[in-house]
């Protein structure tokens, strides 16, 4: 969650704006009445004390920290990621409690694996080794189908044939 520098302020201390004082100086872009203290180091705005956010080293305006919670597209605002590695690997593993599930299952998750491979894997450093082993899976669920299909083709091309008993 973010919040303004005001709300961090203490309860009985007002928050006293600076009047731009020269017409050189920049006025905030949210107060024009207000002297700006610095620019938004994403989309150059100037802001006052009261709309300057600070996260890290950076400075942001509250359009710029909205638009990067909703869209994601400033990964230091992002707090979560979805695990498609782990979904993977689920997707691959718990269908083999019953097997007919895998038909489905092996190559969903192949795609899966193909699909969010580039994909952010973790806010936490982390492998693509789940989705490796989420692919062997699939790929020997996927041959043991066909193993099992040959099987039944080979068993009933056995019987059908004459002469052999």
């Amino acid at each position: 969650m973010f919040l303004f520098p005001a709300f961090l302020a203490p309860t009985n201390a007002p928050v006293v704006r600076e009047p731009v004082l020269d017409a050189g100086e920049a006025s905030c872009f949210y107060h024009p009445q207000s002297r700006a203290v610095a620019p938004c180091d994403h989309c150059g705005r100037y802001l006052c004390d009261l709309c300057r956010i600070d996260w890290g080293a950076q400075t942001f305006c509250p359009a710029c920290v909205q638009t990067g919670q909703t869209s994601h597209t400033r990964a230091e605002m992002e707090n979560r990621r979805m695990l498609y590695d782990s979904i993977a690997l689920a997707v691959s593993t718990f269908p083999l409690l019953l097997f007919y599930f895998t038909l489905l299952s092996a190559p969903a998750t192949l795609f899966i694996v193909w699909r969010y491979w580039n994909a952010p894997t973790s806010l936490l450093p982390r492998t693509r080794v789940r989705f490796v082993i989420a692919a062997i899976i699939a790929v020997l669920e996927i041959a043991g189908w066909i193993a099992l299909v040959l099987a039944i083709i080979w068993a009933l091309q056995s019987r059908t044939r004459p002469g052999i008993q």
